[in-house]
């Protein structure tokens, strides 16, 4: 069996110095030393960057894009990517875009900590992504990540993955559902999952998002300039609410469309919505099917980049 694994950096490819984690390229060894002794398994390594993934740009979507465009046209029973866990979510979900429609499975590893630290969650996420590799359980893009709080791994399809808690780096799939749970063998859960995915396609990303991100917070003064903007996404409520009794919200909407600049918000999962968002149409507002904050971000990103955002 021929495993690709690609670094990228991130806390499972950081050592701690001096009290700083910082990014150590040698680190491949840590993970791939305890298959040693596996003749079944061959390991080939990559590396397009390396960088910590809070740092994340369009170049690394763009270079990783490329990176497994190449691997995928070789003959790999499986691709292992490590990633920090702090954009995990946007550029897996950006894969999945691209890819996820792949004859073999593409599965994106992090850690909480670094590999050095015996509380580092690294070595059972990649072991969890090669035994699913293994056991041939399914193609398509995914990501392998065990939560400091439970003995099982979860594997994640990365659209589905939200944003992290304040302060914390766990991380949960959306109806808190993962699609595959591992405990030395593997669980598949029952997920809604689209049919037809939404694949782009090789996107090159643009280095600007042009993408307002607006939180939704009372007292907001929505002073926000609007020069070189192409879409605004606002962050609502956990209800799919926003501020509408704020005047100065309002105000800017109407600013916004006035400029033509589409605005967009997550809908709520059941069909019954709060009276508050009866002004959304009226103030242009388009509401994005229930999903992940993330999710709608990286679409938007890509469809800016390729100038189909409608």
């Amino acid at each position: 069996m021929k495993i690709a694994v690609i670094f990228t950096g991130g806390t499972i490819g950081s050592r701690t110095n001096d009290k700083w984690i910082t990014v150590d390229a040698t680190t491949k060894y840590d993970l791939l030393k305890h298959y040693e002794n596996d003749t079944d398994i061959t390991f080939k390594t990559f590396s397009p960057y390396n960088i910590l993934s809070e740092n994340l740009s369009a170049k690394e979507l763009n270079l990783l894009q490329k990176e497994l465009c190449e691997r995928l046209s070789e003959n790999y029973d499986g691709i292992i990517v490590t990633h920090g866990s702090d954009t995990l979510q946007c550029t897996s979900t950006a894969i999945e875009m691209t890819f996820g429609n792949c004859s073999i499975p593409v599965i994106f590893v992090s850690a909480d900590y670094p590999l050095d630290n015996e509380k580092s969650n690294g070595y059972p996420n990649f072991r969890c992504a090669v035994e699913f590799i293994k056991n041939k359980i399914a193609n398509g893009v995914f990501v392998s990540y065990k939560n400091d709080d439970e003995l099982i791994t979860n594997i994640h399809i990365p659209s589905r993955i939200l944003m992290h808690n304040e302060l914390n780096a766990n991380i949960y799939s959306i109806d808190k559902k993962s699609f595959a749970e591992y405990n030395g063998e593997f669980k598949i859960n029952n997920v809604n999952i689209p049919e037809n995915k939404e694949i782009t396609g090789i996107v090159n990303y643009t280095d600007d998002s042009q993408i307002l991100v607006i939180p939704n917070m009372p007292g907001q003064s929505y002073s926000y300039n609007l020069d070189n903007t192409k879409a605004i996404l606002f962050k609502s409520y956990h209800s799919a609410t926003l501020n509408t009794a704020n005047k100065k919200f309002v105000a800017f909407c109407k600013k916004a469309s006035e400029m033509n600049i589409p605005m967009f918000v997550l809908g709520p999962e059941s069909d019954t919505n709060y009276e508050s968002t009866k002004i959304f149409k009226d103030l242009n507002i388009k509401i994005l099917p229930y999903g992940t904050f993330i999710s709608a971000y990286m679409k938007l990103w890509a469809k800016i980049s390729t100038n189909t955002l409608n």
